[in-house]
């Protein structure tokens, strides 16, 4: 199974074993770059792959949604070549990242497979309070994300100062060039890159000067090729900080709107290609409220609008929701989606589980969804890959099984062993329960103990203890990105084992030194505010000290 999954895989006939491939037709140079991050080889006498460029129906338009695509493409796989058609070079490199894939996993037959993406708009926005991603970081995910098949990264760290608290400051000469390298990894990955201003702690909406900043400021950042730009008006005060905006304006709705609208007109007279993407202050909750409803009625239909759905972190995005919102707005929401981000009151928390709780058929209803990243840029891959699975191909979406695959992307032959901990890491907005391994091990346990089989409850016991342990000292080498980045969790999950020890010593032989040992231990657990496993291993404890 390759992921994202296809629309239409009809690639069942004889199996074509392909080593070194040469590539003919159009966008050729793109083709090998993408082979090249695969480590497949490219060679004047490899397996012929031709690459046809037709702006066709077929190649352009999608049936099933009624909508243009320049992602859709078809892999023809014959005995003697594979032939690629796609209308644009978008759609060369998915298709040519579906068959390096199909290549890698050893699954690629003759026949023929259609794809194309059915939510239009997917991505995530580097969106949290916390530490901005270092730059080697920003685009190693972006490499990721769009041999995922996203299409989208918006720009707006909470914490670059020049986003927020220095807003009106154009960027220094280092910062500019930094962003332009990140503009240009991400136009050669074929992501829209979309950069944000949030300028609402300060504004004063009366204030020419104020929107003469803004405006320069967006054309300091347009200089560098950007034409896609996003006004953020969230968690700012919801009440007017100027006495100036409260004589002219009735209330901050109407002041949004009027910058919003003023802003739009600004940018379109001096370029018509220019997109803008807006965040209103009512950003959650009801989709029928005054300000959301005004708001969305007052700015051009072609301005994007964020929405995170019924909650800041909502546990479900339905079609009903998004069909109220678009009655109440005119404008289809494009989801702010806060997972995987785990900031504010969720820091304790690591968000590695996989996207559930989503409408199957959510993207007949949206714009898009773009998911909110955490501070932690390697653990937001595992998250992110579900998610990029799930906006690809929802019908076909399966959290389990898109899961396992980020997980074998990540930790490739440790897979197995990170799962003894990664399984403890599923507490998000989305999912408030973790450890079902655990405790479907130490029900086994318990109940070979109560039918008076103990040699093999503690049998048992001693395996599980010995995966967790090896499982450890996988995680605790601080040299590998991903568990640097969990060390926090890494510390707690060592207390998790001595934790279990000290069970299985009760229940080998209790004593009450041990005893005490197990109480001293498991008050040191719960003391720990870091969130990690469930209730079983408390509850197995509390079980052993009585």
């Amino acid at each position: 199974m390759i992921y994202p999954i296809p629309q239409k895989n009809n690639l069942n006939g004889e199996k074509l074993v392909v080593g070194k491939t040469k590539f003919s037709g159009e966008f050729v140079s793109v083709a090998e770059k993408v082979f090249a991050t695969y480590a497949l080889p490219v060679s004047a006498d490899g397996f012929p792959v031709e690459i046809k460029i037709s702006d066709s129906k077929k190649t352009t338009y999608i049936d099933a949604l009624s909508r243009l695509s320049d992602e859709k493409y078809f892999i023809t796989a014959e005995k003697d070549k594979i032939i690629i058609e796609a209308a644009t070079k978008r759609g060369v490199f998915r298709a040519v990242n579906t068959l390096a894939k199909l290549i890698v996993k050893d699954e690629l037959r003759e026949g023929t497979l259609e794809d194309y993406p059915l939510f239009a708009k997917r991505g995530y926005i580097e969106g949290f309070y916390g530490d901005t991603w270092e730059q080697s970081k920003r685009l190693s995910v972006m490499s990721l994300m769009a041999k995922y098949g996203m299409n989208t990264f918006y720009y707006a760290p909470k914490d670059d100062e020049y986003h927020r608290e220095k807003w009106r400051e154009i960027y220094p000469e280092k910062e500019l060039d930094d962003l332009k390298n990140l503009f240009d990894f991400a136009t050669e990955n074929h992501l829209d890159f979309c950069w944000s201003i949030g300028p609402g702690l300060t504004y004063k909406y009366t204030s020419e000067s104020d929107f003469d900043l803004l405006i320069n400021k967006i054309k300091n950042v347009y200089s560098i090729g950007v034409r896609n730009f996003g006004l953020l008006l969230d968690d700012i005060p919801a009440d007017f900080q100027y006495e100036d905006d409260k004589d002219v304006f009735d209330s901050t709705v109407d002041a949004h709107i009027f910058l919003v609208n003023k802003t739009y007109k600004a940018l379109k007279a001096f370029d018509s290609s220019i997109t803008l993407t807006v965040c209103p202050t009512q950003y959650f909750g009801d989709e029928k409220g005054y300000y959301i409803s005004k708001f969305g009625s007052g700015i051009p239909a072609d301005v994007s609008l964020f929405w995170t759905g019924a909650e800041i972190c909502s546990r479900v995005q339905t079609v009903r929701e998004a069909d109220e919102f678009m009655r109440s707005t005119r404008h289809e929401p494009l989801y702010w989606d806060n997972f995987p981000v785990n900031d504010a009151e969720m820091f304790q928390e690591m968000h590695i589980g996989a996207l559930i709780g989503r409408d199957k058929d959510l993207y007949k209803s949206c714009e898009g969804i773009i998911s909110n990243v955490m501070e932690y840029a390697e653990c937001s891959k595992i998250p992110l890959m579900t998610i990029a699975d799930y906006l690809w191909n929802p019908e076909s979406y399966d959290p389990d099984s898109s899961l396992d695959n980020a997980h074998t992307e990540m930790l490739g032959e440790n897979k197995d062993l990170f799962f003894y901990f990664a399984e403890h890491l599923g507490v998000s907005c989305l999912n408030r329960h973790a450890s079902a391994f655990m405790s479907e091990t130490f029900e086994r346990i318990n109940f070979q103990k109560a039918i008076g089989n103990k040699e093999k409850s503690l049998e048992f016991f001693r395996e599980y203890i010995s995966k967790c342990r090896a499982c450890l000292t996988l995680i605790s080498d601080t040299s590998v990105p991903l568990f640097e980045e969990l060390k926090k969790w890494t510390k707690k999950f060592s207390m998790c084992c001595d934790l279990l020890d000290a069970i299985y010593a009760m229940q080998e032989n209790p004593d009450e030194n041990k005893k005490a040992h197990l109480a001293e231990l498991l008050e040191k657990y719960n003391s720990d505010a870091v969130v990690l496993t469930g209730f079983c291993l408390r509850e197995n404890a509390e079980k052993a000290l009585k």
